[in-house]
């Protein structure tokens, strides 16, 4: 199945070949201990580096231009950011960290101090939510809380603006939207995959490349265009009318 993976990415990638700008994300990434089914080993990580760069891609921590650009973001804050800080502050990636209020300081997520410190180094925090539910189960006040509730919540903690969004398991709705855009976010990541620039139904929210597992040859692939096909599926599934 693997093997029919990748040569499904690679004639993809053929098809739909372009250098444009992307997001890719992870969940956790980890060296010794690993905080969840979810992590990718800091090695697998590096050679994903490796590929980017080799590729011809900036890593930067916000896109500015069409083409040739990378970000780099990681779901949820688990712990192995904290433990993998000096491998990636010497490849010079300073990540944005979605994080939900109610996770932080749990067993196998970063507490605040960690949080704070990490932002000190240059990690960018913004908003997964509060309690990082769906939040197209959420409506009325409940769904204020989650969305303004944790922009205000975080706000204070990291006295910084927090005015970006990423969907929580990747459902979100008009609703929703209309929420985010009520409470002062001006952009809003979604786990639908593609290029940057794409329009995803609004405006303010983005397209991200989930590759947490993917082989250094499978994210070429990526880079190159392969996860396009994905996209209207994606859209479907995760856009509740």
């Amino acid at each position: 199945m693997r093997y029919i993976k990748t040569v499904l990415l690679k004639i993809s990638s053929l098809i739909n070949s372009n250098k444009a700008s992307k997001i890719v994300f992870y969940h956790d990434l980890f060296s010794d201990i690993r905080y969840t089914d979810m992590g990718t080993d800091i090695n697998l990580f590096l050679k994903h580096l490796s590929i980017i760069r080799n590729y011809g891609y900036d890593i930067v921590t916000n896109i500015t231009q069409k083409e040739h650009q990378i970000k780099i973001c990681l779901d949820d804050g688990f712990r192995g950011i904290w433990d993998t800080q000096k491998l990636l502050l010497e490849n010079d990636i300073r990540p944005t960290v979605f994080i939900a209020v109610d996770l932080i300081g749990k067993e196998g997520y970063l507490n605040k101090s960690e949080i704070l410190k990490l932002q000190e180094k240059g990690f960018i925090f913004q908003s997964h939510g509060w309690s990082h539910k769906n939040l197209t189960s959420f409506h009325g006040c409940a769904l204020e809380k989650e969305i303004r509730g944790s922009k205000e919540y975080l706000t204070d903690m990291l006295n910084k603006p927090i005015d970006e969004i990423c969907f929580p398991i990747g459902y979100f709705s008009k609703e929703v939207y209309d929420e985010c855009i009520k409470s002062g976010y001006k952009t809003m990541y979604s786990s639908i995959p593609g290029n940057f620039y794409d329009k995803i139904i609004y405006d303010e929210i983005k397209t991200r490349n989930l590759i947490q597992y993917y082989t250094p040859t499978e994210v070429k692939y990526v880079l190159n265009g392969a996860l396009e096909p994905f996209k209207l599926r994606y859209i479907n599934r995760q856009f509740i009318k």
